[in-house]
């Protein structure tokens, strides 16, 4: 029997600071090293190294980005929550809210999605036409960008879609230059 080979993802529980990584990049910023070192850094005694194993956390997404953008001196890139206070109500009405948030600057734009289905993770994606395309640490199951109507948007499975995400799990990303 061949090895299966192990990738980013399968042992740790990087996925976020990985996505944080992706999302910068994606706006355009090449510190990649930077952004890994200061993410990982800024993560409390009490989470590090636990989230080698555990993953990531939304909180420790936000502490991450926040440490990024104030200790790199990051001033171009604005980070947003858009759906952290009021998640839209269904799928239907998060892919229209979330094709808007894309809806003028679009290259210069990216949001970290947290997917709970197949299994929990964080990535970066952008809309494409009428699918999602990922940059992805893992190459997310060996896709590179998904239909809207394999992903539901939601709490509890509908419809038999393979791929479930949070409503309020996602991260805007905006390059200002």
């Amino acid at each position: 029997m061949k090895p299966v080979t192990k990738k980013q993802g399968h042992l740790d529980g990087l996925c976020g600071v990985y996505a944080i990584v992706n999302a910068f990049s994606e706006v355009g910023l090449k510190s990649s090293e930077d952004i890994f070192r200061e993410a990982c850094k800024s993560l409390s005694p009490n989470r590090w190294p636990k989230t080698l194993w555990e993953g990531t956390t939304m909180r420790d997404l936000e502490v991450m980005i926040k440490s990024c953008i104030d200790e790199l001196k990051i001033s171009d890139v604005v980070v947003r929550y858009p759906f952290r206070s009021q998640q839209p109500l269904s799928d239907s009405q998060f892919w229209l809210e979330f094709d808007d948030l894309f809806s003028e600057r679009r290259k210069s734009k990216c949001a970290i999605i947290g997917f709970e289905e197949p299994s929990l993770h964080w990535l970066v994606a952008k809309p494409k036409g009428m699918s999602i395309l990922f940059i992805d640490s893992d190459g997310f199951r060996g896709r590179s960008h998904i239909s809207r109507e394999e992903i539901y948007a939601g709490r509890r499975r509908s419809n038999g879609q393979e791929y479930r995400m949070d409503r309020k799990d996602v991260i805007l990303f905006e390059r200002l230059n």
